[in-house]
């Protein structure tokens, strides 16, 4: 299962083999607040399991804007 972060329905990112490494790119691009001890997404953004991207993606790729991916 790959996932992927998430505004509604747009995705925003490329695709993840876990949730954790979602969590952890959107930690480094500064979209997580990790009040409590906990991380939390920011702005309504969700962490979605979805289709594996096409091809493969490098981390040059992350732009965190939305695509028709």
């Amino acid at each position: 299962m790959a996932y992927a972060l998430f505004k509604d329905n747009a995705k925003l990112s490329r695709t993840f083999p876990t949730k954790e490494e979602v969590l952890k790119k959107a930690d480094e691009a500064g979209l997580v607040d990790n009040t409590e001890g906990k991380p939390v997404l920011e702005n309504d953004l969700t962490v979605k399991p979805c289709a594996p991207d096409p091809e493969h993606k490098s981390d040059e790729d992350l732009d965190w804007t939305p695509n028709s991916g």
